[in-house]
């Protein structure tokens, strides 16, 4: 069991823009596991819905190697609708079963402090920084869910739109969390774009190498790079999978097979890994 022993556990869920906003089967997970003393901070996507608002107010978007150009216009869209009705909407979710959450963003605090990504090639695009988990520390010590948008701040008050995968990894690595799930809707990590296999594990090494050789292509390179990531900076497992099936968490928290499991390669060379 990949929580077994520990006293606190915590759970960092990318809860990903392309689920549908009437699957809560997940959602409804988060919350039992929650009343029962696990620790979740979820972050959220929402870029479909970011294109939608876009375009019903007139605004081309423009990506580069897959990734959004935030313009200034941009950026405001972002903001609203990340922050605003993404996060909100998760929030009610969460409290129809029961437990309370709250919507935040990245700025808060601030959680997230940011620079810019390759020189302003993807306008007001950010990566993290550094990461202050104290509001964090504070909301998830009153049983409180928070639900963060992948903004922030650099050191003057600019705000920067980041990818939420890597905004994920990076607390689900400052948290020291248990388990990092990528809940998608997808299955898991297939050993190539054509291939209907899904891999049921890889270490962080064979992760990489599926970047590096380009059999990882789209979404998922930054989901594996995240996973890696989150790991490498003291996360204890990864996961990629589909959000939208019945009984994910419990799978996660009994060690049984849910989508592709990302480890340590440390585990496996020591010997330490389990079936």
């Amino acid at each position: 069991m990949v929580l077994r022993g520990e006293l606190v556990q915590t759970i960092v869920l990318k809860y990903g823009g392309s689920m549908k906003e009437d699957s809560t089967l997940l959602l409804e997970e988060v919350a039992y596991y929650a009343q029962r003393g696990v620790r979740f901070v979820i972050v959220h996507g929402g870029g479909p819905e970011v294109t939608h608002w876009l375009a019903r107010l007139g605004h081309e978007t423009e990506f580069v190697q897959g990734q959004r150009v935030t313009d200034e216009f941009s950026l405001q869209v972002v903001e609203m609708v990340l922050a605003g009705r993404v996060g909100k909407r998760i929030v009610r979710q969460l409290q129809q079963f029961g437990i309370e959450a709250i919507s935040i963003s990245g700025e808060d605090g601030p959680i997230i402090a940011a620079t810019l990504y390759e020189e302003g090639l993807l306008g007001y695009v950010g990566q993290v920084e550094t990461v202050n988990t104290s509001l964090l520390e504070v909301l998830l010590a009153a049983k409180i869910v928070p639900v963060l948008a992948p903004l922030g701040l650099d050191a003057a008050g600019q705000l920067y739109n980041i990818n939420a995968d890597f905004v994920a990894a990076s607390l689900a690595g400052a948290l020291r969390a248990n388990a990092f799930i990528l809940a998608t809707d997808v299955s898991g990590v297939r050993e190539h774009a054509q291939s209907a296999h899904t891999l049921d594990r890889l270490t962080a090494d064979e992760a990489l190498a599926m970047v590096h050789d380009g059999r990882a292509v789209g979404g998922m390179i930054p989901k594996l790079q995240a996973a890696v990531g989150a790991i490498a900076q003291g996360a204890k497992a990864a996961y990629v999978l589909d959000g939208q099936k019945a009984d994910t968490l419990q799978r996660v928290l009994e060690d049984r097979a849910v989508g592709t499991r990302i480890m340590p390669s440390e585990m496996v060379r020591g010997g330490t890994d389990h079936a």
